[in-house]
């Protein structure tokens, strides 16, 4: 059934897309984080980094491997645990900031 004159095929495509744009997207802030880091030496500029990272990269690759592997019951646990742990690292690196 089409929607928006749009067929399944369609929309997963563009799906797909915009998930692999997010990826990019993703990898580009946490590099810039990681030179943050590298040039100030902040701890909490790894830490936004590595949180970005887990919320993006991590988080596709262990949907990828937890679908290919174990197959689509577990994904939703494995990407909730992976967005969790990314929460968790942006939080540290709020809280470091802070303290700067």
């Amino acid at each position: 059934m089409p929607v928006a004159g749009l067929g399944s095929e369609a929309w997963l495509f563009i799906g797909q897309g915009l998930s692999i744009l997010s990826l990019l997207v993703g990898l580009c802030i946490a590099g810039l984080a990681f030179y943050g880091y590298v040039r100030n030496r902040s701890r909490a500029m790894l830490f936004l980094g590595a949180g970005i990272v887990t919320l993006t990269a991590v988080s596709w690759a262990a949907t990828v491997f937890t679908a290919r592997f174990f197959g689509p019951m577990v994904v939703p646990a494995v990407n909730s645990g992976t967005q969790l742990l990314g929460m968790v690292l942006l939080l540290v690196a709020i809280v470091l900031a802070q303290r700067q």
